[in-house]
């Protein structure tokens, strides 16, 4: 018998999803690729108890909620940013995986490929600001 410990995730000091790799407005302020969060400081958000709805408080980081995703892969250690998403006709899940200030490194890119492969999730990858598309023909459909 094992003893399998549960630890719940933490963002803890990384806050990658605030320092504009991602698209998205708080109270007003708009934050996108090149751009931070106004209200990112070190390690924190100032208004982490006020902060809006949408984005900040119905993003998931799948780092956070996946435990398939190796504790290395968090977005501050690993620089890339794993968020769930939903389309085609079936409004099937997928993965976009956004670089974090860096070309995505080559491990990343292999771990993501096989994990594709055993789990059939279709994964969209950013490497070097163009993406790259892993997934069924319908998804891959879709997309074009």
């Amino acid at each position: 018998m094992t003893n399998e410990v549960n630890i719940e995730r933490t963002c803890g000091t990384c806050t990658e999803c605030c320092q504009g790799w991602l698209w998205g407005s708080a109270h007003g302020h708009h934050f996108y690729p090149g751009k931070p969060c106004h209200f990112v400081s070190e390690g924190c958000c100032s208004i982490y108890k006020d902060r809006p709805e949408d984005p900040c408080k119905t993003f998931k980081c799948q780092w956070l909620i996946n435990k398939d995703f190796p504790e290395w892969f968090k977005p501050n250690k690993s620089k890339v940013i794993v968020k769930d998403c939903k389309g085609g006709d079936n409004e099937n899940l997928y993965y976009e995986v956004y670089e974090c200030g860096q070309k995505l490194d080559s491990s990343i890119l292999a771990w993501l490929i096989e994990y594709h492969a055993t789990t059939q999730i279709p994964i969209r990858v950013q490497i070097a600001g163009g993406w790259n598309n892993y997934g069924n023909e319908e998804f891959l459909n879709w997309l074009n």
